[in-house]
């Protein structure tokens, strides 16, 4: 799968949370807390990292994935883990 460009990143990320939660991915806005306003649960996570990792080909280690609270956090993270 190629690499998506900086303005497709974010709605792909979006797809995927909406996925994982089973919600529509416009309600995965950016600025979302994935627990606080999504109800998303450690299991959840777990997904999500899996499904982001396999989607971009990234690595996302235990302590990034600790870090992450809003949507916009885990595309900042895919994207800098895809530039180094």
């Amino acid at each position: 799968m190629p690499t998506p460009g900086p303005e497709a990143l974010p709605a792909q990320v979006r797809e995927i949370v909406g996925s994982i939660l089973g919600i529509s991915p416009d309600k995965a806005r950016g600025d979302v807390a994935l627990v606080a306003d999504l109800g998303a649960t450690s299991l959840d996570f777990v997904e999500l990292v899996m499904a982001v990792e396999d989607r971009f080909g990234v690595e996302i280690s235990d302590t990034e994935a600790d870090r992450l609270v809003t949507v916009d956090d885990v595309v900042a993270l895919v994207d800098r883990s895809r530039t180094k």
